[in-house]
Formats: structure tokens, sequence, C-alpha cells
């Protein structure tokens, strides 16, 4: 049986690498996770620690690297690499982690950016550029993970109070900041297969107000205008060319600004999170995202990427009132034939944090139907009388 190394625990990825009958090698960083006892083999190890992965990559004889978490970007290209497997460039890992060079990037390839950026990993390099910067600025890290430590700012005042804060939670311990652009936010799930770029869905974002901008949610189809489309469509892929990715998944976050042009928020070198390979695009469009992965990562030429149908899919994060759990309701008599999974991610004593980011979310709705404006006033419903049904103690 050939072996597959999964790095993050998550669950649908070990699930479908079963499927396709490899055993599951898992590596991540946590060893409390629930997800770990699906795995064949576990081992526990920092996902910074490029050398002592490679090592356990090479003990084990894997065939097969596959990357489930934008924590595992780097490791997972280096290692694959390293053993000649199928992988993401160690180059392109790099640049797609790092949100300033990618703003340099596509600056150098006349790819439509945003007016003004700016990387500061000091206090005293702020004081150097504040007479340059031109507000609204949206701040955030310039490594990081989501919508994490992610602010609109609109004054030099508040930029001072948050950067250090920024600086600090980053990956590479450096802020990004840059224009604010109004306008609607989206994301694109793509594939790369050998060199071409297929894009697999353009989603429409909820998102929650400002000052923060955290995802409430994901609506398929976008409701955009073909050439509109047609637009994001060229921008993502002349991105993926000028970072040199070949193959494998990419997403992307974009902003569609009031004047209709295309703004590249964020890229992610790897499969999309809340639910988007597992659920949206194998029920919108019936493609298998995670299992063509897992075949691009075992060098399995077995990939289908033609849509079989078309259906809509909105998804809504559980973003609750706060305060300590104490009872909660029978999930099953939210369910119907419409409502493809309801995710509840706490438990009785657990307490709900106010929603700034997805790091306090309580769990994900998961719709599916023909008519999305009626699913989208659905999941909203939803998750009113969930959060209604909770039984909790505030404090």
């Amino acid at each position: 049986m050939k072996k597959v190394l999964i790095f993050g625990a998550v669950k649908h990825a070990i699930e479908k690498a079963k499927e396709l009958g490899y055993e599951t090698i898992v590596v991540d960083q946590n060893p409390h996770l629930k997800t770990i006892e699906l795995a064949d083999k576990f081992k526990c190890i920092p996902f910074e620690d490029y050398e002592q992965n490679l090592k356990f990559a090479q003990e084990e004889k894997v065939d097969g690297i596959l990357n489930a978490t934008e924590f595992a970007v780097l490791v997972s290209s280096y290692v694959a690499n390293n053993l000649g497997l199928p992988g993401l460039d160690f180059k392109s890992a790099e640049l797609a982690k790092n949100k300033y060079a990618i703003r340099k990037k596509m600056l150098e390839e006349n790819i439509t950016n945003v007016p003004q950026f700016f990387e500061v990993e000091k206090e005293e390099q702020l004081q150097e550029i504040k007479d340059k910067i031109r507000f609204p600025v949206i701040l955030k890290p310039a490594s990081g993970l989501g919508s994490l430590n992610v602010y609109r700012i609109n004054n030099i005042e508040e930029l001072e109070e948050k950067i250090l804060e920024v600086i600090r939670e980053s990956f590479n311990k450096k802020a990004l900041i840059e224009t604010f652009i109004e306008g609607q936010e989206y994301g694109v799930e793509t594939f790369v297969n050998k060199g071409n770029v297929e894009i697999l869905a353009i989603m429409k974002k909820n998102m929650t107000p400002l000052p923060y901008r955290s995802e409430l949610g994901h609506i398929i189809p976008s409701g955009l205008p073909q050439e509109t489309e047609k637009k994001i469509e060229t921008t993502v892929k002349n991105l993926i060319n000028a970072i040199g990715i070949k193959g494998g998944p990419v997403n992307f976050d974009l902003i569609l600004s009031n004047n209709n042009e295309v703004f590249i928020v964020d890229v992610g070198a790897r499969m999309g999170g809340n639910a988007i390979s597992s659920h949206i695009i194998p029920l919108s469009k019936g493609i298998d995202h995670v299992g063509n992965t897992i075949k691009y990562s075992m060098n399995i030429d077995d990939i289908d990427l033609t849509p079989k149908f078309k259906k809509s899919v909105v998804t809504r994060i559980l973003d609750l009132d706060e305060g300590i759990i104490k009872q909660l309701p029978d999930f099953s008599k939210y369910k119907d034939d419409e409502v493809a999974e309801i995710f509840f991610e706490k438990s009785v004593g657990d307490k709900i944090e106010k929603y700034i980011s997805d790091a306090q979310r309580c769990g994900l709705i998961i719709l599916k139907g023909d008519d999305v404006n009626h699913l989208i006033k659905k999941a909203l419903d939803i998750r009113n009388r969930i959060n209604s049904d909770i039984k909790r103690e505030i404090g």
C-alpha cells in the first residue's frame, strides 16, 4: 500500500486519502486534535522544523506529500522538493506566503495592484513613512492566517495603536499597510494541472462589518456578469504564472472595487478552507477537489476537473452571541434536504467569544439547492435559530 504524508490532521483530507486506498501518515504540531485518531500513523513535529519533518518522511518512505493547512505550506514544499515528489516549488511557496513580496511581484508584472503598500517590522519605521500614508488603510500581518489581526485603520493614531500587535502576531514579525479598497470581496478556487490553470469556483463572500474584515460565509454562484468573472479569471491566472505555481490547488481572496477593478487581497498555495474544498466545490460542481489534490501529490494523471452539474451552495459561519454554553440544542432538528451539513465545534462549558475572526467561530452551516437567494435567507434563519436555542450564561 502506498503512503501519503499529510501535513495537518484535517478530517476530509485523511478520509479521502483512505478512500483512495492510501496509508495515511499524518504530521501536525498539535497533538490534541480529535482527528488524529483517523490517521494510520501520527507524529507531532513543529511545522517550522523542516529537517525533522524531512527525516520522518524519509524514514516512512512516503510516496506523496499532501498539505492540508496554511501553517504547513512551506514545510510541505520543502519536504516534497527534497524527496523529488510532486509539490510546490519552495521559492514559489515562500513568495505565496509573503503578502508584501506578492505586492512587489504584482507591481513588477503589471498586475492590478493597490495604490500604496508598506512593510513595517519596527515602530521606528512607521514614523519614517507616516507622512506618506493616505488613509484609510488595511493593516494586517505580512505573513498571517485568514482574517486574524486584520484591521481597517482610519488615521495615524489608530495605526500607532495597532501596529505592534500586528507585528507580534505575524509569522515573519512584519506588518503590511495597504490601501483600503471599497468594494465586495470574493473567493476564487483554482487548480493548476500540468501548467494549465483551471478556475473551479468564483464565490461571493459574506463579511463582518468594519473595522474587522472576517468571513461569514461563501455564496456560489457569484452573481457577477460573465465579463466580470472573465476579468477575475485573467487576473488570477496572471498572478499564478507570476508566482511560478506549476501544479496543485491555489485559492485567492479578492475585492471587486466600486469601479469594477479586481484587487487581489490574499493568496493561498493550498486547498481553500471553510468547507470550500470539502463541500462547496463538490456540491456545486461535482468536482472531487480533495481527491484531485491527493492524486496530484501521488503523481497520478487521473485528475478530473470537468464540472458535472451546477448547483447553488451557501455557507454560513456560526457567529453567535457571547456567553458560557450551558445546554446545546439537537442540531438534527435544523436539517432537511437543503441542509448538507451543520458543524458545531464547541461543547457545553465552552465560552463563545465575540466573532472578529475565524478563531472565534462556533461552527458552519452548509446549504445546497437551486435558488441561491432562498438559501442565503435560510442560512441566516438557521443561524438565528441556533443562536436563540443555545442556553448560555453571560460572563
